[in-house]
């Protein structure tokens, strides 16, 4: 027996052994995965920041710059981070700038029309006296004290859950704070991490798998960059054909709303409906027909979205077919929500692409035998 093998025997034995134990303590292992995915959150969310602040900065490197970036690199790329940023936060402030108004105006009619008085209430409870005389009975009975203590409990309750959300929001926006000054660093030198990053994974796993794992890789970043692109042209062509038509009817709150689906239709198929609840409260407050009619529109505008624009603008962008887009966005979205639509889609690309390409190779293979 060679050294070698004997290396490779033990190393299967080390990896038998820390999958048996996982699989006998399963329990302690998630509550390690869960701890060390806590501790590399920041780190997580820094690499996804810099994914997306790396589309446009890519494009504004190569395609705006055409001086000799071997000799002026280091300008280009702070140049190109700045104005990346700009454009981001630019379009955030833009949105808000627009949102903002309309949402105090919306707020401000919303409120007006709220019932100021609840004379009515009154009214009921009279009528319901007259109609049930033996009520004002059961009334009496009524234990005032114990539904104020048990108001007081509840409401001590319910300042313990807002303590407890106000703690984590403001633990997420520590943790995007480091991620976002994170991810500044990684775009600033990406080319030395990867670099470091693939000598790490050679000296594992050898020349071979490093190699594989590079084309993955690469695959990956294409296609991700791709579902990116196509993602925003889509909502931005759909909420401006809402735009457009709800402006054609003289709509209230068109701009909110279109702006609204926008954002919302980034989470592939079913986040418009957001959209749809927000606009039709809106709407209804000036006009309950208007409310209706915006429904149809909205549906139209939809299955136009689905069954053509979408799959065609989406899913020509990440490789995938119509009908696997789709498959794709529902499963996600059964397994993982919001969260696992937008990432299923581009992550069923990198998986379909890999299997073709696998397919093909065995094919070839046997037709050479």
């Amino acid at each position: 027996m060679t050294k070698k093998t004997k290396k490779q025997i033990i190393e299967l034995i080390i990896i038998f052994g820390i999958v048996l134990w996982a699989v006998f303590n399963y329990k302690i292992f998630l509550d390690l995965v869960g701890f060390c995915f806590k501790l590399l959150m920041p780190v997580i969310v820094g690499l996804a920041i810099a994914f997306i602040i790396n589309v446009p900065m890519k494009q504004i490197e190569r395609k705006i710059f055409k001086i000799d970036k071997r000799k002026h690199k280091k300008i280009i790329r702070v140049v190109s981070l700045i104005i990346s940023l700009l454009l981001i936060f630019g379009i955030l402030g833009l949105i808000m700038f627009l949102v903002i108004p309309e949402l105090i105006s919306a707020v401000s009619t919303i409120s007006k029309s709220i019932p100021t008085s609840f004379d009515w209430l009154n009214d009921l409870t009279s009528k319901l006296e007259d109609i049930y005389p033996s009520m004002e009975k059961y009334i009496g009975k009524i234990d005032v004290k114990s539904i104020i203590n048990t108001s007081l409990t509840q409401a001590g309750s319910i300042v313990s859950v807002v303590v407890g959300f106000l703690g984590s929001m403001i633990s997420r926006i520590v943790t995007f704070f480091f991620g976002f000054i994170l991810s500044i660093y990684i775009l600033l030198d990406k080319e030395n991490l990867v670099r470091q990053v693939k000598k790490l994974i050679m000296a594992l796993f050898g020349n071979k798998v490093t190699k594989k794992i590079v084309e993955i890789v690469k695959l990956s970043n294409v296609t991700f960059t791709n579902f990116i692109s196509g993602q925003c042209l889509d909502a931005v062509l759909i909420a401006t054909l809402l735009f457009i038509t709800l402006s054609i009817f003289k709509y209230p709150y068109a701009l909110i709303i279109s702006v609204l689906f926008a954002v919302t239709a980034l989470v592939p198929y079913i986040g418009a409906f957001i959209a749809l609840v927000v606009g039709v409260l809106l709407i209804a407050v000036t006009s309950p027909i208007m409310a209706i009619w915006y429904v149809v529109i909205f549906f139209v505008l939809q299955q136009i979205d689905e069954n053509f624009t979408y799959p065609r603008i989406v899913g020509k962008s990440v490789g995938l077919p119509a009908l696997w887009t789709l498959v794709a966005a529902l499963i996600g979205g059964s397994v993982y929500g919001f969260l696992g639509m937008i990432i299923s889609i581009p992550l069923s690309s990198v998986l379909y692409s890999l299997l073709r390409d696998y397919v093909n190779w065995k094919l070839n293979n046997k037709q050479k035998d």
